[in-house]
C-alpha cells in the first residue's frame, strides 16, 4: 500500500487530510481517494512544521513583511516570531513530476482582531520559467509537513490534559511530639 497526501488542513487542534492510497491487486493497482476528519489533537511538531510554511506564504504573496525574509530567516526558529500575526492552516499539493507544486492557505490577524484570509498562487517546487527564490527551502519545509502528517496518521498525537480532582481537602493528622 502506498499513500500520497494531497491536502492537509488544521482545524482547531485537529487535522483534516485528503490522500490517495494505492493498493496492489491481482488486476493491477487500485487507487482510492480518502478524506479523513481526524479527532486526535495535533502534536506540537506538526504545528511547528505548518508554522515554517508561514515564511513562504508571506514571500509568495509579496506581503508586507516579505523584505524581512532571507536564507538565514529559514534557518532560525527565533526569526519566526516576527511573523506571529500570520498563520498557516493548510496546504494543497497538485501537479505531477516537474509540474508538482502547492498552494498554501493561511491568514493574518490584525491588532483590531480582524482576519485576512490568504491563499497563495500555485507555486511549483521547481520552475525554470518563474523560479521561486526559496525553492529548496519550500521543498524541505513541505516534506517536513508531510512527514508530520504521516506521523499523525500513525498515531502521534498531543496528549490532552485531564482534570485533576481538587475537590477533596486533604486531612492533616496531628503528630504528638514525644
Amino acid at each position: 500500500m502506498q499513500r500520497k497526501i494531497r491536502k492537509a488542513k488544521l482545524k482547531s487542534r485537529s487535522l483534516e487530510v485528503e490522500l490517495n492510497e494505492t493498493i496492489e491487486t491481482e488486476g493491477g493497482p487500485v487507487t482510492n481517494e480518502i478524506i479523513m476528519k481526524c479527532a486526535g489533537l495535533v502534536h506540537d511538531d506538526l504545528k511547528k512544521a505548518f508554522d515554517r510554511l508561514t515564511l513562504h506564504m508571506v514571500m509568495i504573496c509579496d506581503l508586507r513583511k516579505s523584505e524581512l525574509i532571507s536564507v538565514e530567516t529559514f534557518e532560525s526558529d527565533e526569526a519566526l516570531k516576527q511573523f506571529e500575526d500570520y498563520s498557516v492552516t493548510g496546504f494543497s499539493i497538485g501537479g505531477e513530476e516537474e509540474h508538482e507544486g502547492l498552494v498554501i492557505i493561511g491568514s493574518r490577524k490584525f491588532p483590531s482582531g480582524k482576519v485576512l484570509n490568504i491563499t497563495t498562487p500555485f507555486t511549483k517546487f521547481s520552475d525554470d520559467n518563474d523560479p521561486y527564490v526559496f525553492e529548496a527551502e519550500l521543498y524541505n519545509d513541505i516534506q517536513a509537513c508531510l512527514y508530520e502528517v504521516e506521523q499523525y496518521l500513525e498515531g502521534k498525537f498531543a496528549i490532552k490534559q485531564l482534570e485533576l480532582p481538587f475537590d477533596e481537602t486533604p486531612v492533616m493528622e496531628e503528630v504528638d511530639a514525644a
